[in-house]
């Protein structure tokens, strides 16, 4: 797979630090001695006239494409109650400021909910640019040159809201071929990529409601090297996004869907090698069970037995 081919010195970085402070800036700033991410920069913003007000984070510039996008918010977008709204896309050719297109995206949930630009901590494979909403979100062809969407978070479970800011997307960001986000009190999603092709969800091999009913999803992402489980989590307070990898590498697990026990609290996975040993995926507190060294080798029935009785 593609996604692999790059991303695996991303899990490497990922393995470096503690799981518990791993996060989307942590990834970009602290040192590593293994093979660092190309983690994407922006180029000098073209001299181009962007008409209406812009705010920060919602313009990127494409020097591979000559491409320049920016949302605004222009008299087009003016909402005579809510005032400014950030709704219009404008794609420039960025050699000679030529626009290319402009599109109107539709008002998500209320005019003054503006539209960002997902984060992108790491992306070659793909050249889509993700657009967050507050509900939504939509995808631009870099190489296409078109807008698709808009497409809506997909669960593994049907999600109830518990106010009027529930189902609201908090973070979106891009991960080479794979599309990660966090929407409020529903947990998270997450969306493969292909180019030319839909995003397709990928559903988390097994998610857990703790006792004030936040979800703790661990989604299973394979690759030709092995595999990797995120446990992504996001902080409200401090508005800071978690990957949460497992495993400091990716490695080969036994094509299966994983037992669970304690009402998906624990996920069992079994390594595909000649012992077979057993991993056991505490979803609660995100990390991976330390197994006793004599259940470690035991039949899955022992294996859940052991876990059934885990506080």
């Amino acid at each position: 797979m593609r996604l692999f081919r790059y991303l695996l010195p991303v899990l490497l970085l990922w393995g470096c630090a503690d799981s518990s402070s791993t996060d989307t800036e942590a990834a970009a700033t602290e040192p590593t001695d293994t093979i660092a991410p190309a983690i994407a920069r922006q180029a000098p913003r073209p001299e181009c006239p962007v008409p209406g007000k812009v705010l920060p984070g919602n313009t990127y510039n494409s020097p591979a494409q000559e491409l320049y996008l920016a949302i605004v918010a222009d008299s087009t977008t003016y909402d005579e109650k809510l005032g400014d709204s950030h709704r219009r896309l404008i794609v420039f050719n960025s050699s000679n400021c030529e626009r290319l297109l402009e599109q109107t995206l539709p008002v998500d949930r209320s005019a003054d909910f503006h539209y960002q630009i997902a984060d992108i901590n790491y992306n070659s494979a793909v050249q889509q640019l993700a657009i967050r909403g507050t509900t939504h979100f939509f995808l631009f062809d870099l190489e296409g040159r078109q807008l698709s969407g808009p497409f809506q978070p997909q669960f593994k479970s049907e999600r109830y809201g518990v106010d009027a800011q529930s189902g609201n997307i908090q973070h979106l960001e891009m991960w080479e071929s794979y599309l990660i986000g966090y929407v409020q009190d529903y947990g998270s999603f997450v969306f493969r990529l292909d180019d030319g092709e839909s995003p397709e969800p990928v559903f988390p091999a097994s998610e857990y409601q703790d006792e004030i009913e936040a979800y703790h999803q661990a989604f299973l992402l394979p690759s030709d090297r092995g595999a990797q489980v995120l446990m992504p989590s996001y902080d409200r307070g401090d508005r800071l996004f978690r990957i949460n990898p497992v495993f400091e590498r990716p490695i080969a697990l036994q094509p299966r869907e994983g037992l669970t026990a304690q009402e998906n609290r624990f996920l069992l996975l079994r390594e595909d090698s000649s012992n077979e040993r057993a991993i056991v995926i505490d979803l609660k507190n995100r990390e991976q069970a330390e197994l006793p060294s004599d259940i470690q080798w035991k039949s899955d029935e022992d294996v859940l037995d052991w876990m059934k009785v885990m506080q």
